[in-house]
C-alpha cells in the first residue's frame, strides 16, 4: 500500500521539505499542522466517489479502518447536509452492538468526535436515548447495534459505516433487510454509499461482496504494518512473532478473506510437515493435559503428554487415552506421569467435571503411600484450567503453533490426529476428548518460561506399566 503525504514529506532531506511547505497556501499550512485526512491518510484510506455502492476495507487489526471509516463519514456530512428536496441528510454507525458504536465508532481515539473537534466543525453530541450527532443544518448521524436485522428500518440515508461485520449475528441478513433498504435519501449526482470496516472472515456477507464484478463494489485490502508509523514498535515485532506464517495471522494482520479458512485449525499436511521421529535431547519440560471424560463406561478421558524444549518448540510425546472415568482414569493418568517423567498434570475445571480433581488426589495418595511410586509427603502436581474459556479461543493459539512449525508429533496418533484436522470449535457437537487434553497441556507450555524440574525419574520405581507401554530412554516409557 502507499504511503500518506505526511510519510512521503517526511522522508524527503530538510530543505525539500521546506520547500514543500513554502508551496502551500496558509489555510493548508493550518491543516497540516492540525493533520487534516489529505495530509495524513494513506491513498488507500482516502475513498474517491466512483461508481462503487459498497466500499468493503477488509484489514488487518490496526490498519486504521476505524478512522478510514469517520472522516469519510464525516467528509460525507459536510458534502451532503441536504438531499434533493432540501431535507437534512441522515447517516449511521452500525457496530455489532450500541456499546460499540459509542466506545469505538463514537467516541474512541480514531472515532468520529475527535475528527470533528480536529476541524472545529459546529455539532451536538446526544447521548440518549441512543448517541447521536446533530448539527445545526438538521443533519444527523445516527448510530446502532446490529441486534435484530430491522436495524435501521425506517431511515433515509445518505451514507453508512458497517464496522466489524464478521462480529455481527445475522451479518447478511442485516444488509438485505434492515441497512441495505434504508440507503435511499436523492442526493444527485452522487448516490447512497456504504463503508464496511472489517477484519475479514469467510463469512456469506463478504463472500458475496468479493466477488461482484459489476463495478458496483470497491475492496479495499490493507495489512496491520501498513499502520507501522502510528503503531508501536514492540506490539508490531510480538504479532509477527505470535501470527506470522500462520492462518489466523494472514486473516487478523494482513487482512486477507481466506476462503479456504472453515474452521479447523489443525492442517494434515502441517501434521506430516513438522512431524519428528526422535524425542529431542533439551526438553525442559513435561506436561500431562487431561481431559475427564464424564461417568460412563463408554466415556473417555483424554490423556495426552505434551513437551517443551529450550527454543520453545512443543512435542507431542503420547496419546495415553483410556475409555472410562473415576478411579481407574485418574491411576492412568499417574502412571502416565510416571512412564514420561512430567511435571505437571493439567486437567479441566469445570462443574461437571470437578469430581476429578478429588479423584487425582485421592489415586496419587494411594500410590504414593500404599505403592511407593511417589516420594513420601509430595503433594499432587495438579493445575486447573478455567473451562469458561472457548474451545476455539483456547485451541487457536496451538493451531498456530503447529502453522508455524512450532508444534510437532513425535511419531503417530492416529485417533488423535484424526480429531484433530476434524476439529472445528465454532461447530463442535461431541467434545473431542484427546484435542482437548493436548491443548490443556500445550497452553500451559506456552505460559511456562523458566526449567521447572521432573516430578520424578521412572527408573527409582518399579512400576507396572499400563498394557502397550514400552520403554523410552531418558523418560521412561511411551506407546
Amino acid at each position: 500500500m502507499g504511503l500518506s503525504i505526511k510519510d512521503q514529506i517526511s522522508a524527503l532531506p530538510p530543505a525539500e521539505q521546506l520547500a514543500w511547505v513554502d508551496s502551500l497556501s496558509p489555510e493548508m499550512v493550518e491543516e497540516v499542522l492540525r493533520g487534516e485526512w489529505w495530509f495524513t491518510g494513506r491513498p488507500e484510506q482516502i475513498l474517491d466517489e466512483g461508481q462503487w455502492f459498497v466500499a468493503c476495507y477488509c484489514a488487518g487489526r490496526g490498519a486504521g479502518k476505524s478512522r478510514t471509516g469517520a472522516e469519510w463519514l464525516v467528509e460525507r456530512a459536510m458534502q451532503y447536509p441536504f438531499d434533493q428536496s432540501g431535507v437534512p441528510t441522515e447517516h449511521a454507525v452500525v457496530a455489532e452492538t450500541l456499546s460499540d458504536a459509542r466506545m469505538v465508532n463514537i467516541e474512541g481515539p480514531s472515532g468520529l468526535l475527535n475528527v470533528l473537534r480536529r476541524r472545529h466543525l459546529p455539532f451536538e453530541y446526544r447521548k440518549a436515548p441512543k448517541p447521536m450527532i446533530l448539527f445545526p443544518n438538521g443533519t444527523k448521524i445516527h448510530t446502532s447495534g446490529a441486534d435484530t436485522p430491522d436495524t435501521c428500518r425506517g431511515m433515509n440515508l445518505t451514507s453508512v459505516i458497517l464496522d466489524e461485520v464478521i462480529k455481527w449475528k445475522e451479518p447478511r441478513r442485516t444488509w438485505l433487510e434492515g441497512i441495505m433498504p434504508s440507503l435511499r435519501a436523492d442526493i444527485r449526482p452522487d448516490h447512497p454509499r456504504a463503508l464496511i470496516t472489517t477484519t475479514p472472515k469467510p463469512i456469506d456477507l463478504l463472500r458475496e461482496l468479493a466477488a461482484r464484478k459489476d463495478g458496483s463494489v470497491h475492496m479495499i485490502r490493507g495489512s496491520t504494518f501498513d499502520n507501522a508509523s502510528n503503531l508501536s514498535s514492540f506490539v508490531l515485532q510480538e504479532l509477527k512473532l505470535r501470527y506470522d506464517g500462520t492462518t489466523l495471522g494472514r486473516q487478523e494482520l494482513y487482512g486477507e478473506l481466506i476462503e479456504t479458512m472453515d474452521g479447523a485449525l489443525f492442517g494434515r499436511s502441517d501434521l506430516d510437515k513438522y512431524r519428528v521421529d526422535d524425542i529431542p535431547d533439551d526438553l525442559v519440560n513435561i506436561i500431562v493435559g487431561v481431559d475427564p471424560g464424564a461417568t460412563g463406561e463408554d466415556d473417555e478421558t483424554g490423556i495426552v503428554v505434551v513437551a517443551r524444549d529450550t527454543r520453545s518448540h512443543m512435542y507431542v510425546l503420547g496419546d495415553a487415552t483410556v475409555q472410562g472415568a473415576g478411579r481407574m482414569a485418574a491411576m492412568a493418568v499417574w502412571r502416565t506421569v510416571l512412564a514420561y517423567g512430567a511435571d505437571t498434570v493439567v486437567v479441566e475445571d469445570n462443574v461437571g467435571k470437578r469430581w476429578l480433581t478429588q479423584v487425582l488426589n485421592d489415586a496419587y495418595t494411594e500410590l504414593r503411600d500404599q505403592q511407593g511410586l511417589f516420594p513420601p509427603h509430595t503433594s499432587p502436581p495438579l493445575v486447573t484450567v478455567d473451562s469458561k474459556v472457548g474451545k476455539s479461543l483456547r485451541a487457536q493459539p496451538v493451531g498456530m503453533r503447529l502453522q508455524q512449525g512450532r508444534l510437532h508429533m513425535v511419531g503417530h496418533y492416529e485417533q488423535l490426529e484424526n480429531q484433530m484436522v476434524s476439529f472445528d470449535p465454532d461447530n463442535v457437537r461431541k467434545s473431542p476428548d484427546r484435542v482437548d487434553a493436548m491443548v490443556h497441556g500445550a497452553r500451559h507450555l506456552m505460559k511456562s518460561e523458566k526449567r521447572r524440574t521432573s516430578l520424578a525419574d521412572p527408573s527409582q520405581y518399579q512400576l507396572a506399566l499400563p498394557d502397550g507401554f514400552y520403554a523410552v530412554p531418558h523418560l521412561g516409557a511411551g506407546y
